[in-house]
């Protein structure tokens, strides 16, 4: 006689972490995508609660991972260096000649660690059924956003500063999180699935016309395509890459503004005018002016709308050396860590990081509250991913079920 042991799962704290990790995965990856196309603030409110949902969730669960999580996400090189960049930017507001820039390094700074903590106590092996919610939430924001910008014809344009509409702000977060939802389907052998999610995303940011949305789709391709067969030269190449973007990026400003010294190109206007900042600053360049100079000064009038919208200026003009150093530690250790990961996944995932550079080289991002709020959403999506139970196949069942095999677990 066959003896039937009982589930682990009947346990009701258990069942019950179970049920809370479910609800969040589809609060962050479901409405959390769907909501902030119609109202732009929701994603403010629904982050938090997805993250809360699986606080909670790792909380009640009895099999210890949320200490295990906890402790290897301290011990990370990529959260030292992210914690290097949080520090200073606190430093900074000494010498920030504004009041606005506190309150918002306290929600940035709030935002940051609850993504943190959601991501470090997340099972180590994500279920496919909570896994598949991710590429499911990307599809249906993506149909989505490409209906209701047929009927509702948006606009703005890519000179906006500090407010991109609730529907370009949708397609940056869509240009976000297809790659881990792609990667989600391809590494289970559902490449039509994954090809047709990428297409449908791509043609959504054509419709949404969202500001710099698909430079970073392409991107993204870009360094998908080349990372096949050599993923750890890839992650290295492209590690080193945005470091040396990160940290030349003046000198590069400075050279434009010698060669265009009065009128330069329109494709480098912004770049001679950030030269000839430079040039003004002097060695305050090297100290920078404090975190959200750069924002509250155009606000403000004190700059013009010349002024370039990248991150890259941004850490430069609010953070100086040190904070565009530590800002190229966390993408190049984001980068290595991405090339650990399985073969199979990680070109999506070094796509991925490659198209979120690109937004925050071009615009209109920096530093502001939602965009971070979008790269938390996709820092969460990385881990989820990563740790995703990959198995094409059930396991082969004890002789005399006589039940085949199937495809993957729920």
């Amino acid at each position: 006689m066959i003896n039937f042991s009982r589930r682990p799962a009947d346990d009701p704290a258990e069942e019950a972490a179970r049920l809370l990790l479910r609800l969040g995965v589809f609060m962050l990856f479901v409405i959390s995508l769907l909501a902030p196309i119609l109202a732009r603030q929701t994603v403010y409110i629904l982050l938090p609660v997805g993250a809360a949902l699986l606080l909670a969730s790792a909380g009640l669960s009895e099999n210890g991972r949320a200490s295990g999580s906890l402790r290897a996400l301290v011990v990370s090189p990529l959260v030292w260096a992210a914690l290097l960049l949080g520090l200073w930017a606190g430093v900074s507001l000494i010498w920030t000649p504004f009041e606005g820039p506190a309150e918002r390094f306290a929600k940035a700074a709030a935002t940051m660690a609850l993504v943190a903590a959601a991501a470090g106590v997340m099972p180590l092996r994500t279920k496919t059924s909570n896994l598949n919610l991710l590429p499911i939430g990307v599809g249906v924001a993506a149909v989505a956003l490409a209906a209701i910008t047929l009927l509702m014809a948006p606009k703005y344009t890519v000179e906006d500063i500090l407010d991109v509409g609730p529907l370009g702000r949708a397609g940056l977060g869509l240009a976000l999180l297809v790659w881990p939802a792609m990667g989600a389907l391809a590494v289970r052998g559902r490449w039509i699935m994954a090809a047709a999610l990428g297409l449908t995303t791509y043609f959504a940011c054509i419709l949404a016309n969202a500001p710099n949305a698909l430079p970073a789709l392409l991107g993204g391709a870009f360094v998908f395509a080349v990372s096949f067969g050599g993923v750890r030269t890839a992650s290295k190449a492209l590690a080193g890459l945005m470091a040396a973007v990160i940290l030349l990026a003046p000198a590069v400003a400075l050279a434009a503004h010698v060669i265009w010294p009065e009128r330069a190109p329109d494709f480098f206007r912004h770049l001679a005018f950030w030269g000839h900042m430079i040039a003004a600053d002097g060695l305050r360049t090297l100290l920078g002016h404090g975190f959200g100079s750069a924002t509250w000064s155009v606000l403000q009038g004190y700059l013009p709308t010349a002024t370039p919208r990248s991150l890259v200026f941004q850490i430069w003009f609010d953070l100086g050396a040190l904070g565009a150093a530590a800002l190229a530690l966390v993408l190049a250790r984001a980068s290595l860590a991405v090339g650990e990961s399985r073969p199979a996944l990680a070109p999506f995932l070094l796509g991925g990081i490659a198209a979120g550079f690109v937004i925050c080289l071009l615009g209109p991002a920096a530093e502001q509250l939602w965009w971070l709020t979008l790269a938390g959403l996709d820092a969460i999506a990385f881990a989820l991913v990563m740790r995703g139970q990959f198995r094409k196949r059930r396991p082969v069942l004890p002789i005399g079920f006589g039940a085949a095999p199937a495809d993957d677990p729920a």
